[in-house]
């Protein structure tokens, strides 16, 4: 059965294979359960959480450093046996966190490049926002739509609040990339649902991906994407989403595939292909 609530992750999900969602989000099949890839990123959007939040206490580099690796340390023990082999024995953890030691005084540099001074010309809002809004749009079933935003920030500069999701890459995005429309509906899904939230008009609301480069080149490791959504993108994107949910709630679970070995949202082949599930 289809849940009551929707988040991007599984609309796009569906999106990208309807039966490739009914496997993960209905039959609750999981065959991915992190690496060391993962294991870095939520590491760093700990330290971003709680050193934008908590700036008393995260005052000295020192500190900043020893919170990275801490989270970095317990998010690689947390891994699958499999992958925490893996880890060890093809990479180079400790590389891995010198590279990430190395994107921290880029990150706060570039915040007060783009806002100023924190707690003077910007304020957090939030961090880890939680988004469970109902989709009035949507009359077949009461659904809502689920999400986290990263950071919430409010700038003095330009009386905007900010919508930040963090992105941890190797060396950054190509231009296709960045401007492709399915990663983007990320940030026009919060954008539009914080300000049904919050009740705030959307030209008061600007989102942002920002990029932290593990092997980009100091001075030009972190990088912000600004994401527009304007009424016409969001709109679009909106009917995307209730067409997704027309066809969840009606269990039109048809195979794509066009996306079994070479899809545009996944690198290599879908996990699922040639078992027992790829029916």
């Amino acid at each position: 059965m289809a849940g009551k609530h929707i988040s991007y992750s599984e609309w796009k999900n569906w999106l990208i294979c309807p039966h490739y969602h009914k496997l993960t989000y209905i039959d609750k099949v999981n065959q991915f359960e992190g690496n060391i890839h993962t294991a870095f990123g939520k590491a760093f959007h700990t330290v971003c959480e709680e050193t934008l939040t908590k700036t008393e206490q995260y005052k000295s580099s020192e500190n900043i450093i020893s919170l990275l690796k801490e989270q970095f340390v317990k998010e690689l023990k947390s891994l699958p046996t499999k992958e925490k082999i893996r880890a060890s024995t093809d990479y180079d953890v400790k590389e891995w966190l010198e590279k990430g030691i190395e994107i921290l005084p880029d990150l706060y540099r570039t915040l007060s490049n783009k806002f100023g001074k924190l707690g003077k010309d910007w304020h957090v809002l939030a961090a880890e926002e939680k988004l469970y809004e109902p989709i009035a749009e949507f009359k077949e079933a009461e659904k809502r739509f689920k999400g986290f935003i990263d950071l919430v920030v409010m700038s003095e500069k330009d009386k905007k609040i900010h919508l930040i999701d963090w992105k941890t890459t190797s060396w950054g995005w190509q231009p296709r990339r960045k401007s492709d429309t399915t990663l983007a509906y990320q940030l026009v899904f919060y954008k539009y649902f914080y300000g049904k939230k919050y009740d705030v008009d959307p030209k008061d609301i600007d989102c942002h991906f920002v990029l932290l480069k593990r092997t980009g080149t100091p001075g030009n490791k972190v990088e912000f994407i600004r994401i527009t959504a304007a009424k016409k993108r969001t709109k679009d994107a909106m009917k995307s989403l209730l067409t997704a949910l027309h066809n969840i709630t009606k269990e039109n679970y048809i195979k794509n595939k066009n996306s079994c070995v070479s899809c545009k949202h996944r690198p290599g082949s879908c996990e699922f292909y040639r078992t027992e599930y790829c029916t």
